[in-house]
């Protein structure tokens, strides 16, 4: 440990967490308050969907592109710029009156998620010793559910007292307070910039490049493709799915989506302290895979004749697992990554990740709608999760190969 803090991590690990933890509370917030949102716009809450899809599209290309920008303004400045657009889209989420404007909201909150992963492994990579490497990127991955977890807890009470734009627009105060904040630190950890380097759309092709070339790493982004497409159908839809099919309150529903994200924080910091030591990284995804599917299972029995400690439970499971492996996913295309290519092995390994974000939540809407309800929908993703942990595990030696962690 001494060697680690001995090194600029110190500073930068904190840094990332705090401006994933805003940053992400930005793009769950939609997923929060569909139900009441989706009344007020004039449409069906199950186009949360299409609303979190647009948001990652957009993510996708913002962070295939961001290797330049990173390295011509630096991280800090990048990340700046990445929390106020999330922060603008919150504020014209509140002000919308028609759909069309909400769908524009999550595009300007997609520009400021899409460079947060590629600036955080930039500059981790950089400093953390590589035995370190799997634990501090699971440490900084919990940010993610710490958003989450955030939107939970914070929008249910501010909506209780006013209504959903309020709601949106106080939280928005959050990453702006963040952005202000980190510019204490940006000459320290921006201190690799280079103002003339050019501004590029090579960088996307590169960084797709880097992923296809590499069988490693083309089965890490496939295999985090379904994970990513769970865990972004899960959370978009259990509020609704506690709402709406089963008729619970907002303030229940809100706290087993503030218990998934919060079980995450612990099991993604369990995750990459495991990795390494006890079993491989490869081989925790896999198991974590396995654990995926089958919570995702149980949840499909959930009626509200559940005890609250079983459903809890469930919930923690699911946040462990579904929520749980992004810090494993970043910290192994890192590792697998060419020496000079991290940025763009995270950029293009993330747009895998979010391609299965992107379609978890408008494929599983459409399975809701149209194929049965949401039990089959929760049959097929917990299939597909199965498949793809037993895959990592099956396929465990081609890792070996690869630069060790």
């Amino acid at each position: 440990m001494r060697d680690l803090l001995q090194t600029k991590v110190r500073v930068a690990l904190p840094a990332m967490l705090a401006i994933q933890s805003f940053g992400t509370m930005c793009s769950f917030a939609g997923a929060v308050v569909a139900v009441q949102a989706s009344a007020d716009l004039g449409v069906k809450s199950t186009s949360i969907g299409v609303y979190m899809a647009v948001l990652y599209i957009i993510g996708m290309l913002s962070g295939l592109g961001a290797g330049s920008f990173l390295a011509r303004y630096g991280v800090i400045r990048t990340c700046q710029a990445a929390l106020l657009a999330a922060a603008l889209g919150l504020g014209l989420a509140g002000a919308a009156q028609v759909w069309w404007l909400a769908v524009a909201s999550a595009g300007l909150i997609g520009i400021g998620m899409g460079p947060l992963n590629p600036a955080s492994s930039r500059i981790l990579a950089r400093h953390s010793p590589a035995r370190w490497m799997p634990f501090v990127f699971s440490v900084k991955q919990t940010g993610t559910p710490m958003g989450g977890m955030l939107a939970g807890l914070l929008l249910p009470p501010l909506m209780a007292l006013y209504d959903w734009r309020i709601a949106v627009t106080v939280i928005a105060v959050l990453p702006l307070l963040t952005l202000l904040g980190v510019q204490l630190i940006r000459k320290c950890l921006d201190d690799d910039r280079n103002s003339s380097y050019p501004i590029s759309l090579a960088g996307v092709a590169d960084s797709l490049r880097v992923i296809v070339t590499s069988r490693p790493l083309a089965t890490l982004a496939a295999v985090g493709y379904f994970y990513t497409f769970a865990q972004m159908a899960v959370l978009s839809f259990m509020v609704i799915f506690l709402e709406e099919a089963n008729g619970l309150s907002m303030a229940f529903a809100g706290g087993i989506f503030a218990i998934i994200h919060g079980s995450a924080i612990p099991a993604r910091i369990i995750w990459g302290a495991a990795a390494g030591r006890f079993a491989s990284s490869w081989v925790l995804l896999g198991l974590i895979g396995v654990m995926m599917s089958g919570s995702i299972f149980a949840m499909s029995f959930f009626t509200p004749a559940w005890p609250f400690w079983l459903t809890a439970l469930v919930a923690v499971m699911l946040g462990a697992s579904t929520n749980g492996v992004l810090g494993l996913l970043l910290s192994e295309f890192a590792r697998l990554a060419p020496t000079d290519k991290v940025g763009e092995a995270a950029g293009g390994g993330q747009f895998f990740l979010f391609f299965g974000i992107v379609s978890g939540p408008p494929i599983f809407g459409a399975m809701v709608e149209f194929g049965g309800g949401y039990s089959n929908a929760f049959y097929l993703i917990a299939a597909a999760t199965l498949a793809a942990g037993v895959y990592l595990l099956l396929t465990a030696r081609q890792a070996k190969s690869a630069p060790s962690s």
